[in-house]
């Protein structure tokens, strides 16, 4: 009978011990997945923003019959101004070609073939600029982890945007960094997550020592020893 329940506890201690195994082993499996994610999306955001340079086209130089012409009008326009800027653009059918600067004037230029008609953007965009509905603006660009571009403001408010944005990029990099080894690193806390530490905290059949609970609710929570030594202070379970 002794033996008979020996072999009775060993077949729950081995079945309770495989049960464990395959929960962290799949734990595992998901954190490694996550990071993976993480990073592929990091690849992805690279591999957009290489695409998006490659892709510009320069106004002066397009794809048309028209870039014979383009390219004499360029050279010819240099001796008729100080400056002459060659503009680019992601579009490919631009409505400008270049703009001339001389010390009393700034020219918006279109370059044609001899007899070639001006589109309706082309013509648009002269409209614009013969109402002088044209200004000058100085735009502030801060590149990633996130992209934004915003008209340059007053010094004071522009200070307190500039120092959110930064934080929000620290915030966002520290985050992904974090998640290499604990996935859910800056992470709400759910109901759920709360309640499995809870239960796991106060189980009085674990023998486990504090720090040994610790590392086990990091290792199934995807979290820090900081992020769970808080969290059981703010449940006040310490």
């Amino acid at each position: 009978m002794e033996i008979e329940l020996t072999l009775v506890w060993a077949i729950i201690v081995t079945i309770t011990l495989g049960i464990i195994i395959t929960f962290l082993f799949k734990l595992k499996k998901t954190h490694d997945q996550d990071i993976s994610h993480k990073e592929d999306e990091i690849q992805n955001l690279n591999k957009k923003l290489d695409t998006k340079q490659t892709k510009a086209w320069q106004v002066g130089v397009n794809t048309t019959s028209g870039n014979y012409h383009q390219i004499l009008g360029d050279f010819a326009l240099l001796s008729k101004y100080d400056q002459v800027i060659t503009l680019s653009t992601t579009s490919q059918q631009p409505s400008l070609d270049l703009i001339g600067i001389n010390e009393e004037s700034l020219d918006f230029l279109e370059i044609k073939k001899k007899g070639a008609k001006t589109s309706p953007k082309e013509n648009h965009v002269r409209r614009l600029i013969e109402e002088k509905k044209v200004s000058y603006k100085v735009f502030d660009i801060e590149l990633p982890e996130s992209f934004t571009i915003e008209e340059r403001i007053k010094k004071e408010k522009k200070s307190k945007i500039k120092k959110s944005v930064e934080k929000t990029d620290k915030t966002n990099l520290q985050k992904i960094e974090a998640q290499k080894t604990n996935s859910n690193a800056y992470e709400s806390w759910t109901e759920s997550n709360d309640e499995f530490l809870k239960n796991y905290w106060n189980d009085q059949s674990n023998n486990q020592s504090r720090d040994e609970k610790i590392q086990e609710l990091c290792d199934k929570l995807g979290r820090n020893k900081g992020s769970i030594n808080s969290r059981l202070n703010k449940l006040g379970l310490e």
